[in-house]
């Protein structure tokens, strides 16, 4: 059987010269492994040496230390690119072998076949001879895990993170977990399953009639766990009452032992004093930055809406867009603006207009890394990184940089939602030329549902969108919820056409006639409608004679990734190989 564990990654400082052994034993269970170092000691470095004759391990030595979430990042974003779906991680001295494996393996196998979408992580619920939980047998929903040895879901990875770089290297699993169940995605622990990993010390003591780990943690250490666990009971105690009381008792215990039994107990005290005034401080900050933090009501705002523009020198017509939106008879409740390498000054012109307006507040994110060199797969990238740091709203409406929003487009669209019940909903919208004026055509011309289409079933609508688009991302509000089965858009398609296939292919899709923008037509469009039907008849049966392979990967998208979020087996049938090439490769007449 093939194992679903696709990924590996161990992050390492200074490691001791057997960490070679360990990496090469995963890399012939896994297939792509990533050994992140965070700026060792020269001494230590020619211990990778041996690695290099592996074709499947790819080497990262950073040039400082900047901590193991940034290592795990690294990480993570190599594996998200690279399309690997369950990832492990492993510290340096984590001890793993093939009967480890094996179990995480099953466990996201079982996962995937009870609560497919609803789980973010899996590990081991035994560390170093000490339990999570109180259960004794079989997997375990749980708070928090250690992060080596634990296997993450790229979908959880997508829509609720990944590391908080700021902690450095305390709580960075802790807050990983929480905030994976914050989103809706379980932590589970196998209670059967132990990992030996090395903690401080590694000392214990009696007390009361339990054993105590006495980590020996140096003063530098003490003052990052003290800060940190501060934190994370401010981020997440609110939301997770249970752990908060476990947590606290835990972190007193630990605090109180280091400053009477362990070493350097002066040294000990200063650092925990300086960590709870430097967590104060810090927190204090926190609220007063509103771009820096989403906050922490908005996963209760479940009936409010969240804009996510994505912009690259747009600055020509950004202008009167914003302002539309910021016109809305609902405002948004807060906008996410997604900057692709700008340098005309659009995110300053955004930031001025909404600072102006006063009734929104603005989140500002850079293009992920690494940018894709396919069209496609960066525009939608671009989108997705802002539909995920949105995903605390329950609904989310996509713009483009150079449209007009009819006035109530965002009240329309939420109630349509609401009423229909659906995950997504596209609307039609009216065409307009460079000077702003209608050219007396609509999106509806361009992508048409055909007639019928609400008596159709379900079969039917995932044929007829096979073979043409319904539906252009600049008129879409989605509920957060498609995000779980729709993430992550394969490369080389675009958001908007991804989402429309996932939608209809789970029969959540709204197709809606009413114009909710002005949608502007220019020759400077990275992707739009301005060519004729004729060039684009051309192009599409060129770009299938030209790129087979990209072609191929795309149907097989379909085939798997597609078939795998679709619920209905009379759906399925359509997504067999001999029905999509029927379907994919039909050219599209011109319009």
């Amino acid at each position: 059987m093939t194992a679903r564990i696709d990924a590996a990654i161990f992050a390492c400082y200074n490691p001791s010269p057997d960490v070679t052994a360990r990496i090469i034993v995963v890399s012939r269970i896994v297939r792509n492994v990533y050994v992140i170092d965070d700026g060792s000691d020269v001494s230590h470095i020619a211990c990778y040496a041996p690695l290099r004759a592996f074709g499947n391990i790819e080497l990262t030595l950073k040039k400082r230390n900047s901590g193991i979430a940034n290592s795990l990042n690294r990480g993570f974003d190599a594996a998200l690119a690279n399309g690997c779906r369950f990832i492990l991680t492993l510290d340096q001295d984590a001890i793993v072998d093939r009967s480890l494996f094996s179990a995480l393996d099953t466990n996201v196998a079982l996962l995937e076949s009870t609560v497919p979408g609803e789980w973010g992580v899996v590990g081991p619920g035994i560390l170093n001879g000490t339990r999570y939980t109180r259960a004794t047998s079989g997997l375990v929903e749980t708070a928090e895990i250690i992060q080596s040895g634990a296997v993450f879901n790229s979908l959880g990875l997508l829509c609720a993170g990944t590391a908080d770089e700021s902690l450095v290297i305390d709580s960075v699993d802790t807050d990983m977990c929480l905030r994976f169940r914050r989103a809706g995605f379980r932590v589970y622990a196998d209670t059967a399953l132990e990992i030996t990993h090395p903690v401080g010390s590694g000392n214990s003591i009696e007390l009361l009639g339990r054993r105590i780990a006495v980590t020996g943690h140096s003063a530098s250490r003490r003052y990052t766990m003290t800060r940190n666990r501060l934190e994370m009971f401010r981020r997440h105690g609110g939301h997770e009452p249970r752990w908060l009381m476990t947590a606290v008792r835990r972190f007193l215990v630990s605090s109180v032992i280091s400053v009477t039994i362990e070493d350097h107990r002066a040294d000990n005290l200063r650092a925990i004093l300086l960590g709870c005034r430097d967590f104060a401080g810090r927190a204090l900050r926190a609220e007063r930055s509103a771009r820096a933090y989403v906050d922490d009501s908005a996963a209760d705002t479940v009936g409010e809406v969240a804009v996510v523009l994505v912009v690259h020198n747009g600055v020509r017509y950004l202008e009167e867009q914003v302002r539309s939106i910021l016109r809305q008879t609902l405002p948004p409740a807060r906008f996410f603006l997604v900057d692709d390498g700008s340098t005309d000054g659009s995110v300053e012109l955004v930031e001025k207009l909404i600072a102006r307006d006063g009734r929104t507040s603005l989140v500002v994110l850079s293009a992920g890394r690494p940018r894709s060199p396919d069209l496609y797969t960066r525009i939608a990238t671009n989108y997705v990184q802002g539909m995920v740091a949105a995903a605390g709203y329950r609904f989310i409406a996509l713009s483009d940089q150079d449209d007009i929003w009819e006035p109530d487009r965002l009240e329309y669209q939420r109630e349509r939602l609401r009423a229909t019940g659906a995950r997504l909903t596209a609307a039609n919208g009216a065409l307009i030329g460079p000077d702003g004026l209608t050219i007396g055509r609509t999106l509806r011309d361009e992508f048409p549902v055909p007639a019928g289409w609400t008596d159709m079933g379900p079969d039917s609508r995932l044929r007829a969108i096979l073979r043409s688009p319904m539906a252009t991302g600049a008129t879409m509000m989605l509920d957060r919820r498609l995000l779980r089965t729709a993430l992550p858009v394969p490369a080389g398609w675009l958001h908007d056409r991804w989402f429309s296939l996932v939608g209809v292919a789970r029969d959540e899709a709204d197709f809606d006639d009413r114009p909710v923008i002005r949608y502007r037509v220019h020759s400077a469009q990275a992707v739009g409608i301005a060519d004729s039907a004729e060039r684009k008849v051309v192009r599409w049966t060129l770009g299938r004679v030209r790129r087979p392979r990209a072609a191929a990967r795309k149907m097989r998208d379909l085939a798997v990734t597609l078939r795998a979020a679709t619920p209905d087996p009379d759906v399925r049938l359509n997504l067999s190989w001999p029905r999509i090439l029927s379907a994919y490769l039909r050219p599209r007449p011109a319009r």
